[in-house]
């Protein structure tokens, strides 16, 4: 019998691998697409995936994953007795080429697949595996018919886990529904609903391109007055928690925290750091105005939202 999926060759975080992925859904992808991963929401690849926003680049916490992941494959080697094959490329379905994904690590002589993460987030100790871990996981199953996948999981404090997920065909089916509509949302460039963390993306996305002012309907009016109230609602709160802040401040004193029933509280002083005053430098050294123009650039001007009502203000 042949097999469903197929690997394409492509060395990861190559040219051609990134080439590869835009055309398709990828694993950690459908997390997002499913409304489950926390860095990222399906509004934002939507855009990424039409080459309208440009995501920021991968922080310091995944360099180091990218690091360790052999320390953490030779961990599991070790706590299981398996031995384990690197995967190179992308992995995708014969029949629907788009449904891809890049896996870690098979294992020699069994069906299993085994997925490496790092992590320091407090996520791992709220879920056995976290859901977007999980959706991703499912999808690399789905592709490979694979019975199950081992995480691997390096934590903070050099806690090393190993959590089984089991191949679940009937959510394995709700996740490809879900990226089946998000393909065509990106043919016909239809986006996604927004969220609140789709801010920055939507101000590059749709930069201003008129002086003119939109007209609201009603249904706007209604969002409007919403905002309004939960905006008052929220300047009351905040001046309730920093009432409540300068209690506790004052019981603190001069020491550098308070201890409770439970809790505990710390007022520091941060150290002191030193800056250079680049008006006075320049002051002091007067370069040629042809210097200062050779490394000054403009950058475009952000976005800011304001939001006015009467008897409230901004």
């Amino acid at each position: 019998m042949s097999k469903q999926y197929e690997f394409v060759k492509a060395a990861q975080r190559s040219p051609e691998w990134f080439a590869l992925r835009r055309g398709g859904i990828t694993a950690t992808e459908v997390s997002v697409i499913a409304g489950l991963n926390p860095y990222k929401t399906p509004y934002q690849l939507w855009a990424e995936k039409l080459g309208k926003y440009e995501p920021e680049p991968a922080g310091a916490a995944a360099q180091r994953g990218i690091i360790l992941e052999d320390a953490v494959a030779t961990f599991y080697e070790i706590e299981t007795g398996r031995k384990l094959k690197r995967s190179n490329g992308i992995v995708r379905m014969k029949a629907i080429p788009w449904v891809m994904g890049s896996l870690d690590r098979t294992v020699v002589g069994e069906p299993g697949l085994v997925e490496i993460k790092t992590s320091a987030s407090p996520r791992w100790s709220m879920y056995p595996v976290p859901p977007e871990v999980v959706a991703q996981v499912q999808w690399q199953m789905w592709i490979m018919d694979a019975p199950w996948c081992d995480i691997a999981v390096l934590l903070g404090g050099l806690v090393f886990r190993i959590e089984r997920v089991k191949a679940d065909w009937k959510y394995q089916s709700e996740l490809f529904n879900k990226a089946q509509e998000f393909m065509e949302m990106l043919a016909s460039e239809t986006p996604p609903p927004l969220t609140g963390q789709d801010a920055k993306a939507l101000a590059l996305v749709t930069p201003q391109e008129s002086e003119e002012w939109a007209q609201a309907d009603a249904s706007i009016d209604r969002l409007a007055a919403l905002y309004s109230e939960r905006s008052y609602e929220l300047k009351l709160l905040e001046q309730e928690v920093d009432n409540l802040a300068i209690g506790l401040k004052e019981a603190i004193g001069a020491k550098q925290g308070i201890v409770g029933n439970g809790w505990q509280a710390t007022w520091k002083q941060s150290k002191p750091r030193q800056t250079v005053d680049y008006k006075l430098l320049l002051e002091a050294i007067k370069p040629a105005a042809e210097i200062v123009n050779a490394y000054t650039k403009e950058t475009p001007g952000a976005r800011v939202f304001k939001f006015k009502h009467e008897g409230i203000g901004e």
